[in-house]
């Protein structure tokens, strides 16, 4: 046997020849070392195969998630816009902010009346249970919703509270009330009667505006009241103005909350210049006290005598 090689035998499984292949040692070393470079490499091209493949995946799901963060972002600033428009239509500032910048006034939040109302529409169809198992955008999306809803149910209340005759129709701080809602003895007469409004004492020509949104039904003059004014606004609710100097409206005119409507005066049968003030709901007199929110109360004080 040569030194420096070796031999290899093969011996098939049944009887048969053998076979042998003589091989140089340097010769087998040099097989052997690239036969574990192959499987080596082999296993790392695996390796890096599967590697790419993953960082394939993985790019490919950080791209989906960044397209959704992006319109989950976008989402955000649309509710941002929103969230401002419910603040200043409640009149409230965010926290850590200066709201009173030029421009921007702080009004105080409007009164809702919750008895004739229902409660706010804010169905979240998002539950905690469920909240984990849907997607950013997906909860984004359902947060805009609600949001919109909570919008458009406040834009409703206000449109509705528009209508609500709640300041006084005098645009004046001198005024009193001298007579108020209710039983009376007549200042013509001497006997009882019930008086179905407010009478408001101003200085001639003072101005008359309207207390809330609506539409002038009548603009007329009568012995009793002699120029006066009636307005239908929504809800059912109607106010009367009586006695007055000057109309300054035509019938079927629409008219917004402050509009000048007339001014004060002493006309029909009056003892003094002053405006006769009635509120209606359903075609029967109601206190106007009940919907008159800027009273100022020592001005009052003469009609409780």
């Amino acid at each position: 046997m040569k030194k420096n090689h070796y031999t290899i035998l093969i011996s098939p499984p049944k009887a048969g020849r053998t076979k042998h292949f003589s091989l140089s040692k340097r010769f087998f070393y040099f097989s052997l070392i690239f036969l574990l470079i192959l499987i080596i490499g082999n296993y790392i091209a695996v390796f890096k195969y599967q590697e790419s493949t993953q960082l394939s995946k993985e790019n490919t799901k950080l791209k989906a998630e960044k397209e959704e963060m992006e319109k989950v972002i976008q989402i955000i600033d649309q509710i941002k816009k929103e969230e401002t428009f419910i603040r200043n239509f409640l009149g409230l500032e965010k926290s850590g902010t200066n709201m009173g910048g030029e421009g921007l006034e702080k009004v105080d939040p409007p009164y809702i009346d919750t008895s004739s109302t229902p409660p706010l529409a804010t169905d979240i169809s998002l539950t905690s249970s469920d909240e984990s198992e849907v997607s950013p955008i997906a909860r984004a999306r359902g947060l805009k919703k609600d949001l919109q809803e909570l919008i458009d149910e406040l834009i409703d209340r206000k449109s509705e509270w528009n209508t609500k005759p709640t300041i006084l129709p005098v645009a004046s701080t001198e005024y009193f009330i001298t007579s108020g809602f209710g039983w009376r003895n007549s200042p013509f007469t001497g006997l009882r009667e019930f008086h179905r409004g407010l009478d408001i004492s101003a200085k001639r020509g003072t101005p008359v505006i309207a207390p809330a949104d609506g539409t002038v039904k009548e603009c007329e003059k009568d012995l009793h009241l002699g120029k006066f004014i009636r307005i239908n606004h929504d809800n059912k609710l109607a106010t009367l103005y009586g006695h007055l100097l000057q109309q300054n409206v035509k019938v079927g005119q629409n008219v917004k909350r402050g509009d000048l409507i007339g001014l004060v005066g002493n006309s029909g049968m009056s003892t003094g210049y002053h405006l006769h003030y009635e509120v209606c709901k359903d075609n029967v007199s109601v206190n106007p006290y009940q919907h008159i929110l800027n009273l100022n109360t020592s001005s009052t004080m003469m009609a409780m005598q």
